[in-house]
Parts: C-alpha cells; sequence; structure tokens
C-alpha cells in the first residue's frame, strides 16, 4: 500500500485526520521547496480549509463514496485551478487571470475527496523533458539536486518521489510523465489519447496531450486513475495478472542504444512475469522510429497553433522555446499532412504487433537522470543529446495514441532509479495498473526512498 491508500484508509477509519495528513504534506514542501524547486505555489489556507471540511465529511462516513476523501495531492502548473493563475511555467502567461472553474481532472480528485496543496513546476509550456527550463527556476530531482527530475511534469514526479505528496498530476504528451517517472523512482501512467478530457489544461499539442497521475505505486495509481476516468480499477497484486499471456520485448530501436545497466535491469524485471507464466516473446517494432519522426512535426504544428499569439512577445520565452515556436509556426501544411498519415500506417502497424502479445516491455529512457549541465550522454560509442534523448523510448507510444506506464526496476551502481515501460492495446490501462502491482507485488524497488524527501 502506498503513501497515497495509507493516508486515505488512516482518516476514513479515524486514525490520522486529514489535518494532520495535509499539514504534514505542507510543511515538507516548505521544507524541501528550497532544495527541490519543485512547487510554483502552495495554498496553505486553502488546503487546510479543505482538510477541516474534509475531517467533518469522514466523521459522517463520507468516505464510502470517496476514496481519496482528505488526502493532499499536488497539480502541475497547467491545469487550472480555480482562483490561481495557470502559468505553465512560462513568462508569458504569468499576468493571465486566475482560473474560474477547476480543470476537468482537478474536480474529479476534488470529487474523490483529494485536497490540492499546491502547484508544481514543469519544463516550460510543456514542450521539453527535462524542467531544466522554467520561469520559476529548474526543478530538481529528490535523489540528487544536481540531477534534473525530467519533464515537463518534473515537480510532479518530484514531489512525489519526495514522499511529500501520494499522487500529483501531470500530462504526457511525449513522455511528460513517463520520463520524470522513471527519473525519480515514481510510477506514472499515460492513458491512451482521447480517454481523458482535455478541459483546463493549457495545451502543447491537443491531439498527442492526455491528463493522467503520477503516485508512489501502481496501486496509489490505480485510485487516482479511477477517480480521473470515473471508473474504480480492480487491483489484486498478490495474483498472476489474469489475461496477460504473452509480453513482447522488441528487437529493435528501443535496445539500439542504451544504458548497459539499464538494459540489464530491464530484462531481468521480465523474470517475474516469465515466473508466472507469462511468455516473453521477441517482437520486431518497424513501427518504433517512423512513429518518432512523425511526433516532431504533429508535436511542433500543434504547438504552434496553439500558441500563436506569443509570436508577438516571443521574448518573453525561454530562447529554446522561442525556437520551438518559430520551428511550430514554419511547419507546412503539406508536412503535417504528410505526418498524420504516417501516424495512421505506424498505429495499423502497431495493431498487428499486438495481435499477437498483450504488453511490450522496454527501457523508459534510455538512460538515468543526467545532471542540469549535461547537454549530451554518451553510450557506448554514441553521443546523444539530452533535450532529443530522454524522449526517444517514450515518443512513438504518444503518436500511436497507446496507453503506458513506467514503474523503478532498478537501480545503477551510484543509487539512481531505473525506469521500465510497460505498454498495451489502446484501452488497456486497467491491465498495465495490474501488471505494475504485480510486479511491484513481487519486488521492492518503488519502496526506495531518495535521501532528499518528507
Amino acid at each position: 500500500m502506498g503513501l497515497l491508500a495509507e493516508n486515505a484508509a488512516a482518516i476514513a477509519a479515524g486514525e490520522r485526520s486529514s489535518k494532520q495528513v495535509v499539514g504534514a504534506a505542507l510543511e515538507a514542501a516548505d521544507r524541501l521547496q528550497p532544495l527541490l524547486n519543485a512547487f510554483t505555489m502552495l495554498l496553505h489556507d486553502q488546503a487546510m480549509a479543505a482538510a477541516e471540511e474534509a475531517d467533518g465529511a469522514a466523521r459522517s462516513g463520507g468516505a464510502k463514496d470517496r476514496p481519496l476523501l482528505g488526502v493532499p495531492v499536488a497539480v502541475k502548473d497547467l491545469y487550472d485551478v480555480a482562483g490561481t493563475v495557470t502559468s505553465g511555467c512560462s513568462r508569458a502567461y504569468l499576468s493571465n487571470a486566475p482560473a474560474a472553474n477547476d480543470a476537468h481532472a482537478v474536480a474529479a480528485l476534488r470529487r474523490a475527496g483529494a485536497i490540492v496543496i499546491g502547484k508544481t513546476n514543469m519544463h516550460e509550456l510543456a514542450f521539453g523533458g527535462t524542467t531544466s527550463v522554467s520561469c520559476f527556476g529548474p526543478a530538481r530531482n529528490p535523489w540528487d539536486p544536481e540531477r534534473m527530475p525530467g519533464g515537463s511534469s518534473g515537480g510532479s514526479a518530484a514531489v512525489v518521489a519526495a514522499r511529500i505528496v501520494g499522487s500529483a498530476l501531470g500530462s504526457d504528451t511525449g513522455g511528460s510523465i513517463r520520463i520524470p517517472a522513471s527519473f525519480c523512482g515514481a510510477t506514472g501512467l499515460k492513458v491512451s489519447a482521447g480517454l481523458l478530457p482535455l478541459a483546463g489544461v493549457l495545451p502543447m499539442s491537443p491531439s498527442l496531450d492526455t491528463p493522467g497521475g503520477i503516485a508512489s505505486d501502481a496501486v496509489d495509481l490505480a485510485l487516482v486513475h479511477g477517480a480521473l476516468a470515473a471508473e474504480p480499477v480492480a487491483m489484486r497484486p498478490s495474483e498472476p495478472v489474469e489475461g496477460l499471456r504473452v509480453i513482447g520485448v522488441p528487437t529493435e530501436y528501443f535496445f539500439d542504444s542504451v544504458d548497459p545497466e539499464i538494459e540489464e535491469a530491464v530484462r531481468g524485471a521480465l523474470d517475474v512475469f516469465s515466473s508466472d507464466g507469462v511468455t516473453v516473446r521477441p517482437i520486431p517494432a518497424p513501427w518504433a522510429f517512423p512513429a518518432y519522426e512523425a511526433w516532431l512535426l504533429l508535436a511542433l504544428a500543434e504547438f504552434g497553433r496553439a500558441h500563436a499569439a506569443l509570436l508577438e512577445r516571443i521574448d518573453e520565452l525561454d530562447p529554446s522555446l522561442q525556437i520551438i515556436l518559430r520551428a511550430g509556426a514554419a511547419v507546412a501544411a503539406e508536412d503535417e499532412i504528410s505526418a498524420r498519415d504516417q501516424a495512421i500506417e505506424v498505429r495499423n502497424a502497431f495493431a498487428a504487433t499486438m495481435s499477437d502479445v498483450q504488453l511490450i516491455v522496454t527501457p523508459s529512457t534510455p538512460f538515468v537522470a543526467p545532471r542540469h549541465s549535461d547537454e549530451t550522454i554518451t553510450i557506448g560509442a554514441v553521443e546523444i543529446p539530452v533535450q532529443l534523448g530522454v524522449s526517444h523510448f517514450t515518443r512513438p507510444f504518444s503518436t500511436i495514441g497507446a496507453p503506458a506506464i513506467s514503474i523503478p526496476c532498478g537501480a545503477t551502481a551510484s543509487g539512481l532509479p531505473i525506469g521500465l515501460q510497460l505498454i498495451a492495446r489502446p484501452g488497456g490501462e486497467h491491465l498495465l495498473l495490474r501488471a505494475a502491482a504485480r510486479y511491484q507485488n513481487e519486488t521492492g524497488w518503488h519502496r526506495r526512498i531518495p535521501p532528499n524527501a518528507a
């Protein structure tokens, strides 16, 4: 049982008060903020007032229909939270009017009883995988503050890994939940394209954007996903996963350039499923590079349209975002159409691959969390640019629209987390969560606590 489920159960049973739990989360957030810079704002008064209401509801039996009653959560700063500015961690949007209403996902968590304690730092406008670029300054990894937490949901992964909260909302367009979950040792789910509403979410690339959660383990994440999708997830981590018969391991692309420690950990993780009688089979992945390639044109074109008004005041963006926005605005219509056609082809090819397997396993990232100062990472004889390499294994599944989850599956000799990525057919979120929970029931990697934690 993770932090979220543990606190929810204790509050429902009257063993802890929400005020105690929320107060402890806020104290930890205040104490770690100077080191991690993971929050853009903390909502002390609002959170404590909500905790008092939650305690009253718990005493009158209100936890029965509200599985997250009284537990603290955090929200990436591209979700509308009523009464606060949605900045996207960009100076260009800091002067926007406060949101009048909660985003759909935030409202769903509140209906389940969760209490928002703050908004989290992110890579500016979500177009980047490091969270080194933010008008609030870089967020830092609780395993080593000199290292990046990944992005764009870096602050959300950092506050979960540091056990400040049991879960935080992120979003994933090309890996923005899975990359930081991998770098910080958390569990993060990218849902199928179109599964969850995007109302109240600052767009990056609307056809690729997906809301979702990051949590300390898959059981907690299932609680969050159940609230977001309004559909509880039945979890039985102590039993083999029903319906999981064959796992595919790609023979190309995903293991071509990967840190040897990561490859060893990922391949070793398959033993857990094999011991349950699951067949592990090599599979081709001819769709992987074309999907990666199509992603960039689609993301750039849609980003350029979503933020076209900023071209008139582009100096308010970080220089790296200025380049991206100009590139997006310059994408030719015929190139975007060609990329969309390519995306359809790779989805069909992926569907053919999945006809014989229930899940695919890959590393989440080619390397573990780089230092903020790192521009490239060398693996063997290959020098990989950090900004591109972080999403090398995640972007293809965003183009395809398939759900994917990143879970901790090991650690390097220096102690940094290693992420395992599981991928299912579109609509396979429950299978992913059950498979992740089964793996975590049999291992302890998700229980490791970073040195900078609550």
